[in-house]
């Protein structure tokens, strides 16, 4: 991660400043030069000698590093650091990050869920603009700091994903899209045992019946397609505030994209063709006070990196282990012919969507693979109540103003207390048979399982996800037979760690055969 690196060099900027601007003829000694330094040595040492925590707030971890604190460990791979300070300190802690505080909680009996209820004393915007989510997509510091406007363009999401009319719209669109990508008419149309890149097949065909349904069929699809992609491959880059030369091509890519969508945006045409979300969003934006193309291309920018950056995976990873079962596999193509009407040569989608196995493939995808910390920004004291490994005892903790919270979803999602062999893709784990079995605690421990969050900011994207990755599946199952060549990559953690639905740490490579008569259910 980038918090650390940032605030080092802002650190490093902000004394060189002091020291090159000093108006004294003297401060090009070297005696003068060591005493600066020396002072500001010893005030970092003294500083860090001094950090520490109340009795009442949780436990408090500084790091070796004056100032840095853990923050070389933190940016280098989290995941280890974390989970040796979870097994040491339990559910909440606090780690000392380049001059912030930052406090880890995963709690999955009343931690987490308080947090994420809470909307007076914690703030989702406050915490974006924190970390500079404005300098990732371009938009400008007026809309950063406008919480409000913020707040109403979350409602309007919401409000238009949660209308089932509006969001059935969107996935017909999705639908037809998606079966274009693999007809009789597509580039996989002649597929008779071709070895392809699944998670290339899955991202391009995601993608191009995502920006359909979201954008409509004015959207420069195919111009916005590559520089997209090369912008999320390098974004840790970005992230971690790489200087535009060893990061020139993100650069390059990003301003591609931002270019396109600034000249859709400015196309009334082609605008009104886009989904209502897309829309009505765009509408508010005309009638507030953002009104430059940088704040609503940056602000679309940052939808569609939402969206696509973790559904995309998430669809794959369904699909990937799902064909890397063969017994699974055969039982989810029954299923996907049980439920395909002849006559009318469509799917009940209501039926797919809600049966148990599939839900169950998708609801351990998302455990397994959504890699999401989900942050916010504390903006007065407040306390929350914590359990110690047993929902009978709990220990209040005071989250002092101005530190940021921290709530790893893989930290709730890989606990072997609740999940046994937390690290194994189980697509039964979340049948009904299988609760106290593979999911232990059952309803005690509901926050053991929130890959969409909670509260107030709950993923409004969570109805149309699921969809998304059910139309992948069933399209692909029905009209081709996929066969692996090779196993199924591991996921790929590292300094990713936190950033979304977890990527393959490789290509992984499947036999595409178009099928010459459709499945049949297994009587």
């Amino acid at each position: 991660m980038s918090i650390s690196d940032a605030f080092a060099v802002a650190s490093w900027r902000s004394q060189t400043w002091i020291i090159l601007h000093e108006p004294t003829a003297t401060m090009f000694s070297l005696e003068f030069f060591a005493t600066v330094v020396a002072i500001l040595v010893s005030g970092t040492v003294l500083q860090h000698v001094l950090l520490g925590a109340a009795s009442d707030e949780p436990p408090f971890i500084k790091g070796p590093i004056p100032y840095l604190g853990s923050a070389l460990s933190f940016a280098r791979d989290p995941q280890p650091l974390l989970n040796r300070l979870q097994k040491t300190y339990g559910w909440i802690f606090t780690i000392y990050v380049a001059g912030q505080r930052i406090t880890m909680l995963s709690d999955p009996i009343f931690g987490n869920r308080q947090v994420w209820n809470n909307s007076t004393c914690v703030s989702l915007s406050r915490f974006v603009t924190k970390f500079g989510a404005e300098n990732l997509f371009k938009y400008t510091k007026s809309l950063a700091y406008d919480f409000e406007f913020q707040e109403q363009l979350t409602k309007k999401v919401v409000s238009v994903l949660n209308s089932k009319p509006l969001l059935m719209d969107m996935i017909q669109t999705l639908k037809v899209t998606y079966l274009s990508q693999i007809d009789n008419a597509s580039r996989s149309a002649n597929c008779d045992g071709d070895v392809i890149d699944l998670y290339e097949y899955c991202r391009h065909n995601m993608y191009y019946s995502s920006a359909r349904a979201l954008f409509g069929p004015g959207f420069p699809t195919d111009e916005v397609y590559r520089p997209y992609v090369r912008f999320e491959e390098d974004i840790t880059k970005f992230l971690k505030r790489f200087p535009r030369f060893l990061n020139r091509e993100g650069h390059n890519a990003r301003q591609k994209v931002l270019d396109e969508l600034t000249s859709f945006f400015m196309d009334s045409s082609r605008v009104a063709q886009s989904s209502v979300l897309v829309r009505s969003l765009y509408e508010m934006f005309t009638t507030s006070t953002h009104q430059s193309p940088a704040d609503s291309s940056g602000y679309f920018f940052a939808i569609i990196f939402a969206s696509k950056s973790n559904s995309v995976p998430a669809a794959f990873w369904m699909l990937a282990n799902i064909i890397a079962d063969a017994e699974l596999k055969a039982e989810v193509e029954s299923i996907i012919a049980k439920y395909y009407d002849p006559k009318s040569d469509g799917f009940d989608w209501t039926a797919l969507v809600e049966d148990p196995l599939i839900v169950s493939c998708f609801k351990e995808t998302l455990r397994l693979n959504a890699n999401v910390i989900s942050g916010r920004q504390v903006t007065q004291d407040f306390n929350v109540k914590v359990a110690n490994q047993s929902e009978d005892h709990t220990q209040e903790y005071r989250l002092r103003k101005g530190s940021t919270i921290m709530m790893s979803i893989s930290m709730l999602h890989w606990n072997p207390e609740v999940y046994p062999d937390p690290m194994k893709w189980i697509g039964k784990r979340f049948l009904e048979e299988n609760k106290g079995n593979l999911v232990r605690h059952g309803e005690k421990w509901r926050g053991a399982y929130s890959p969409w969050g909670s509260g107030a900011h709950m993923c409004p994207g969570r109805f149309l996800a699921i969809y998304e990755a059910v139309i992948q599946l069933v399209y692909t199952l029905a009209i081709f037979d996929v066969e692996p060549v090779e196993d199924i990559p591991p996921p790929l953690i590292g300094d990713r760690y936190g950033g979304g639905v977890l990527k393959a740490e490789r290509p992984y490579r499947v036999k595409l055969t178009r099928r010459k008569s459709p499945l049949k259910p297994v009587t």
